[in-house]
């Protein structure tokens, strides 16, 4: 493959194509300085092969940060921080470009102290908020604050520097005509800021290779497509730019894309690509859902990009670079693009942090730790794979059970909802791991007492059970819980179907049986429909859903019995009868199943309880809480 091979980029050599793309942390302080999390995150990616590391954004000022733990090159020791990471990065064989951004609309007031800044006053449908349109001398300061971004960049000893100029942050938001509504200057010729920043980039640069990030389509009517990318790309060339960073989609308005969502399939993203490649004769980098094999494999047949990025694919697994240069492809922990792990816990603050990759922000673990030391793992669901899999790194001898046939859990039922196939390469990915580390798996193994018996530890990862909502008379129904369904969906009888619970495995559901044609009516006690789903995700279901004439979804409502006539139900308040339904699924939340450790710990074992066992949860929690619990048995 040629991308395992060295190239060049401008002045710089790299010792293969594979460059990591930008990926928001949330390492940051609020002041947006670096942290020793950050230096043991890049540590780690850099260790894997990566080529070029391109930092996570970083903002040009105080006003342009899209979270509060973003970091600034603005401050007074922003060299001196950034400059730790450079080190860190180029000490670990990798070389480093800074990615420099302005958020524009897209800022986050609780970061910045104010309303967000931005050509004209047109919200940003993610935050909801509504930017005040920024002076002529704000612009200006702006544009200076990228020529000393540029120049601190070099002071802390990057490679290269890249502006970000698509994704609907603040230049592209001047470039659109959707965002940008001025009469002045900026607004009569929406390439003015972008020309003024790329001059300043140039005459600051010095030896800098300089990479320019676009969105090749914002995927949005109105918004800027492939044609808009030509005066881009023309700018680009003029001031002998060294490569175009190719992205998609609009943080604004196109979220899904822009984050390469596993729903969005690749056929739209490389069509705008091959349009780019067609543009211009400046090298190309593609990122977003790039490690996939076949994928990479008609990027480089067709000729579409010169390198590839990889984002969320490193935080998954950060030695991928290094696997695909020694052919051990069967070894790679491949990404599922959920954002569950990543994006999720950026939003929330918590730090950036991935389903199978609780190590990613963490020191390598020491095989010494746990030498000697015999641990049972009982369960080989998520929660139950990681703590095998920590337990082994650490030293252990580990044997884990499992009372089904296969690994995995519910982790297995992942896949089969819809739009979520991806989920299967981490889900596959772990069992694999899971397989080649642990050397004692015993399948079809039901553990008790006196199986237990000797060991150190044990770690108890038994899962969750459905939680069986109380409605009188269900028994007269044809019902079946959620996971049975997803176990066999062709179970279901008739054509009309009536789901207790509308939360993430509920309504997935739902979604799978209109897509067949079923008529389905999904019932939440609570005002909130699916709010244990990744937020993206809960976007694009309830949007393909919006509207279908075979989709009834009842917020505020509690089943209370099934008669003759029909269910009745109380609806706000209201009590109401519905029409008879051919078979009931209840999806009314999971509760733990803890038998077998209160037993255990009635017999006098050491016990640590995780997962859903512990208290139902999502996948992330579930290996997380793996991962902790194998470090905890070096603390007894």
């Amino acid at each position: 493959m040629r991308f395992t091979e060295p190239a060049s980029l401008g002045l710089l050599k790299l010792k293969n194509r594979f460059v990591m793309a930008p990926v928001k942390t949330a390492y940051g302080t609020p002041e947006g300085r670096v942290t020793e999390r950050h230096l043991t995150y890049y540590r780690n990616i850099a260790r894997g092969g990566t080529a070029l590391v391109i930092l996570e954004p970083v903002s040009v000022t105080g006003t342009g940060k899209e979270h509060p733990k973003q970091l600034t090159i603005h401050l007074d020791t922003s060299i001196a921080d950034l400059k730790k990471i450079v080190d860190v990065l180029h000490e670990n064989g990798a070389l480093a470009c800074l990615n420099l951004n302005h958020a524009g609309r897209a800022a986050n007031p609780k970061a910045i102290g104010t309303a967000p800044l931005a050509p004209s006053p047109v919200p940003c449908p993610t935050t909801g908020q509504t930017p005040v349109p920024l002076r002529e001398e704000q612009i200006e300061e702006i544009i200076t604050a990228f020529g000393e971004g540029i120049r601190r960049a070099a002071a802390a000893g990057f490679d290269a520097v890249e502006i970000q100029c698509g994704h609907g942050y603040l230049i592209s938001q001047f470039l659109s005509p959707r965002t940008n509504l001025r009469e002045d200057a900026y607004g009569q010729d929406k390439t003015l800021f972008l020309r003024k920043v790329i001059e300043e980039v140039a005459e600051n640069r010095g030896k800098l290779a300089v990479l320019l990030r676009i969105s090749t389509s914002e995927f949005i009517e109105g918004g800027l497509g492939p044609k808009d990318n030509l005066p881009i790309l023309k700018l680009a060339e003029k001031h002998s730019f060294d490569a175009i960073h190719c992205g998609m989609g609009n943080a604004c308005d196109t979220p899904p894309f822009y984050y390469a969502h596993m729903a969005i399939s690749e056929a739209r993203q490389l069509e705008a690509l091959k349009a780019v490649r067609k543009m211009t004769g400046l090298p190309l980098i593609a990122v977003g859902q790039m490690a996939d094999m076949d994928k990479l494999e008609k990027l480089e047949r067709e000729n579409l990009t010169d390198f590839v990025a990889f984002g969320r694919a490193l935080v998954a697994d950060p030695d991928l670079p290094a696997k695909l240069v020694q052919g051990q492809t069967e070894k790679i922990m491949f990404c599922g693009f959920c954002l569950q792990g990543c994006l999720a816990n950026v939003k929330n603050g918590s730090g950036l942090g991935c389903i199978v990759n609780p190590e990613i922000d963490k020191p390598p673990l020491s095989p010494t730790v746990l030498e000697g030391k015999k641990v049972a793992v009982v369960g080989a669901g998520p929660a139950g794979l990681s703590a095998a899999c920590t337990c082994t790194e650490l030293g252990a001898t580990v044997t884990l059970f499992e009372k089904t046939g296969e690994l995995g859990g519910q982790f297995r039922l992942a896949p089969l909802a819809p739009h979520k196939e991806l989920m299967a390469r981490p889900m596959e990915g772990l069992i694999s791991k899971t397989r080649r580390m642990v050397r004692d798996i015993r399948l079809n193994t039901i553990a008790d007492t006196e199986t237990l018996k000797g060991f150190h530890s044990v770690i108890v990862a038994t899962g969750s059970r459905q939680r069986i909502a109380e409605i009188e008379n269900l028994e007269t129904q044809y019902w079946m819980t959620s996971l049975t369904f997803f176990e066999n969906p062709q179970q279901v009888r008739g054509k009309r179907v009536l789901i207790v619970g509308a939360g993430m495995v509920g309504m997935e559901a739902a979604e799978l049986l209109v897509d067949k044609g079923f008529s389905v009516t999904a019932t939440k006690r609570t005002d909130t429909i699916a709010n244990d789903m990744e937020m993206i995700t809960k976007k694009l279901m309830l949007k393909r859903l919006g509207g279908n004439p075979l989709m009834a979804i009842m917020p505020e409502t509690t089943v209370l019995a099934f008669e003759k006539n029909g269910v009745r139900i109380r609806h706000k308040g209201e009590e109401k009868t519905l029409p008879p339904f051919d078979t009931v699924i209840i999806a009314s939340g999971m509760e733990p199943e803890q038998q077998l450790a209160h037993s255990l710990r009635d017999a006098g074992l050491a016990v640590t309880l995780i997962g859903d066992a512990d208290h139902p949860a999502d996948i992330y929690t579930a290996t997380q809480a793996g991962y902790r619990a194998a470090l905890g048995i070096e603390e007894k």
